[in-house]
């Protein structure tokens, strides 16, 4: 099953199309809906434009994944990318899941934040006469917001911000089960 290393190339560099070229289609498929919605969604909430990226890096390396599996005379089956339910994830990404819960608390409240209170609070600044002031906070927002999760992530990585243990040697060991 030697197929052309251009059109290889090529479709590789088209989320999706390189599995469907070589027969991949549920594969195929789940990176090319990934990639839209992506996009779609990054059309609405910026910040996430990177994950159409990450999804585009994952489709156009895993073309050639497959190929090393096909070529080895081992190959992948072909499936929808997708976990069945949700429940899942804890399985797939053991202790990542509840990074993945608190991204998506995050990005709620900045959703809520930038369609609803913002364009309310624009509007009663815009009363007060301190639109000059909304524009001000807004813009600096996101930079100060970055700046403290920096601070916090600094200090919890330096021990500053909880009180130590002191850690024994022996608390790793289990208990002596002699007679």
């Amino acid at each position: 099953m030697k197929k052309n290393a251009f059109l290889t190339f090529l479709f590789a560099c088209i989320p999706g199309a390189g599995q469907m070229y070589y027969g991949y289609m549920k594969r195929g498929l789940s990176l090319i809906t990934y990639c839209c919605l992506t996009i779609m969604v990054g059309s609405i909430i910026s910040p996430l434009l990177v994950l159409a990226l990450i999804v585009w890096m994952f489709s156009f390396f895993d073309t050639y994944d497959l190929i090393r599996y096909l070529v080895a005379g081992d190959p992948k089956p072909d499936e929808f990318l997708v976990p069945s339910n949700l429940g899942e994830l804890k399985t797939i990404l053991p202790k990542q899941h509840k990074l993945i819960g608190w991204g998506c608390i995050i990005l709620g409240i900045w959703v809520l934040y930038d369609s609803v209170l913002s364009p309310v609070l624009w509007q009663l600044f815009d009363w007060l006469g301190c639109s000059g002031l909304w524009y001000t906070i807004t813009n600096n927002l996101p930079s100060a917001v970055v700046a403290v999760l920096l601070v916090f992530a600094g200090t919890r990585l330096l021990g500053l911000g909880s009180p130590r243990r002191p850690h024994n040697d022996t608390d790793d060991l289990p208990p002596y089960q002699g007679q």
